[in-house]
């Protein structure tokens, strides 16, 4: 039975965070390599959310997770190594389709 809790933090999303990017390692916001961390594709806000108002399941699983740069908690920065900075605290909570992308 699960506890209900998402986030970062959270085992489930631990867990599908190695498995994504043990398979790849590139941003998938700015496309250079060596990415850390996972960017949920579609935002908490924009999950579908059940009568009670709760987060459908599939959160944190592997289809909705890309690889990015950006923070790992608060633990350490993973920054692009060509500059771009955090990618996913840039991105912040927008639709991908709508983020500012820089053009490489």
């Amino acid at each position: 039975m699960s506890s209900g809790r998402s986030g970062t933090g959270a085992r489930p999303y631990r867990r599908n965070r190695a498995t994504v990017l043990a398979n790849d390692d590139t941003c998938h916001l700015c496309g250079h390599g060596d990415a850390r961390t996972a960017d949920h594709v579609i935002t908490d806000k924009d999950w579908p959310r059940g009568p009670d108002g709760r987060r459908l399941p599939g959160f944190d699983d592997p289809a909705n997770l890309a690889p990015a740069h950006g923070t790992m908690g608060n633990q350490e920065l993973n920054p692009c190594p060509m500059g771009c900075g955090l990618c996913n605290q840039r991105r912040g909570s927008q639709p991908l389709p709508q983020m500012d992308r820089r053009p490489w």
